[in-house]
């Protein structure tokens, strides 16, 4: 199969996007090598990409128009029997896009008006594909609720990073001990739910300069503001943020935590909970579908809109004088998986019989 992708993000752009994107390219090279790839990136700054792989540099810069507007006259011309998009659908029958989410249909008051506009051409451009994919049951859910024009939607799930797997832990600097702090990671805006999650840290009574909690992100989108209380508390060394570190810094954060903890108010998938567990780590998480789904029992689940029931279950867990080993995470999709629920779509996009057995989990209407 001759496929073409949508590489916006392929250079750069929001770190879990670029990641599927990446993961998704390289495990298919592996597992499909007669496959023929191109990736449709913009501007002209040279990309290192995986042997086989070749680059069509775009017009277009903005991510819509490019992929409703020009992928279907690259895939034309380079003669691309199927197209894979992200978020924004091609304008052609044998185009299938991956929605990561649509938390802004269900959740509008968690962005800015401009994030709004933006994404709303998802939902406009979807119902032009063959299909939509996306990661989760909740989230297929949600996307064919908030969309019922669209013909099919998909969840193929996602894994976690071979980067993490990979990476060899490294201590960041921040003078942390084993065991001796709480730790959040994503973005900082107000989907995330961070200021009831500090709030909830606080009133805990966990919390200390040796026993801090340790917020990786960078801002995002709408954020939250922090009350007189919770700027003090970082003043005094009781909360610390850290915009961003590398693979091999996340993972020693995440591998040495007492508690990993995720409030969030909504996800299309969450990652960040996904692969504390996988460490190994106790997690804490919002008691939300998505994570019903992904985390299931490997994690305590709690109302994220609830502060004292946070503050509570944070100081059951780290205040337990003796723990039984977390029960071992096992990932329920791998990266083979999610690219074989995506070829099976692109196949019967492109009219051509499929020649692998499709994952029954992902086909679903």
């Amino acid at each position: 199969m001759k496929l073409l992708i949508d590489g916006y993000w392929w250079p750069e752009g929001p770190d879990s996007n670029r990641m599927v994107l990446r993961e998704i390219v390289r495990q298919w090279v592996d597992d499909y090598p007669d496959d023929s790839l191109t990736l449709a990136v913009p501007g002209e700054t040279s990309v290192p990409v995986p042997d086989g792989v070749s680059v069509v540099r775009t017009r277009f810069r903005v991510h819509p128009a490019i992929n409703f507007l020009e992928l279907p006259l690259v895939a034309r011309r380079r003669g691309s029997d199927a197209i894979l998009a992200f978020n924004f659908a091609a304008g052609a029958k044998t185009g299938v896009v991956f929605l990561h989410d649509v938390l802004f249909q269900s959740n509008p008051e968690c962005f800015t008006r401009i994030e709004r506009i933006y994404f709303s051409a998802m939902p406009r451009l979807a119902p032009r594909a063959h299909s939509v994919l996306t990661s989760t049951r909740a989230e297929r859910d949600r996307i064919a609720r908030y969309n019922p024009r669209l013909r099919r939607v998909v969840h193929t799930g996602l894994a976690t990073p071979s980067s993490i797997a990979a990476a060899s832990a490294i201590d960041p600097g921040l003078n942390l001990t084993e065991d001796s702090y709480l730790l959040c990671v994503g973005r900082l805006n107000v989907r995330k739910n961070l200021a009831a999650t500090l709030r909830a840290a606080l009133r805990s009574g966990v919390l200390s300069e040796s026993f801090p909690l340790v917020v990786v992100g960078e801002r995002s989108g709408r954020i939250a503001e922090f009350d007189d209380d919770l700027r003090a508390a970082a003043e005094a060394g009781l909360l610390q943020f850290v915009e961003r570190v590398s693979d091999s810094e996340l993972k020693w954060l995440y591998t040495h935590c007492a508690l990993f903890v995720c409030m969030s108010s909504d996800e299309g998938f969450g990652l960040p909970p996904v692969e504390a567990a996988s460490l190994g780590r106790r997690v804490l998480a919002s008691d939300i579908p998505v994570f019903r789904e992904t985390l299931g029992f490997h994690a305590t689940l709690v109302d994220p809109a609830d502060v004292d029931a946070i503050a509570s279950a944070i100081r059951a867990i780290v205040g337990a004088e003796s723990q039984p080993p977390p029960t071992a995470y096992q990932q329920r999709y791998t990266w083979s998986a999610v690219c074989e629920a995506i070829r099976s779509e692109l196949l019967d996009a492109s009219a051509k019989p499929s020649t692998t057995k499709r994952d029954q989990r992902s086909n679903v209407s």
